[in-house]
């Protein structure tokens, strides 16, 4: 049960980075009314870099009741479960709870923690 919760929070967490990272150009950045060129990249590199932290973080939760046993496993869900619950709290923050994609990062890290 505990591997299946862990395929479930990589697959969440995989599937909020896609969609982060396209909305994100899409909506946000496309759009955005900025001073200059580079805070238009500054965004844009904000909304990707986030978007690729949280897809590797996917994959390693993928990989992990495979690759990694006892405190390793451990260790691997909880720093991965951190990323996605800064990343929940950070997007809380910033749309101040409008945005549904806090709620989501926040259950792919407790599906993790759950699956430790």
């Amino acid at each position: 049960m505990n591997d299946l919760l862990l395929y479930g929070a990589g697959t969440l967490g995989i599937l909020i980075s896609i969609v982060h990272g396209y909305l994100g150009l899409e909506k946000v950045v496309g759009p955005a009314q900025t001073p200059t060129q580079r805070g238009k990249r500054v965004l844009q590199a904000v909304m990707l870099i986030s978007a690729v932290y949280w897809f590797a973080a996917g994959i390693l939760l993928l990989f992990t009741p495979s690759a990694f046993f006892g405190a390793d496993r451990m260790l691997v869900v909880y720093a991965v479960a951190f990323v996605y619950v800064i990343g929940s709290l950070g997007n809380l923050w910033a749309t101040r709870g409008r945005h549904f994609g806090w709620a989501l990062l926040a259950i792919a890290g407790a599906l993790a923690v759950a699956g430790a």
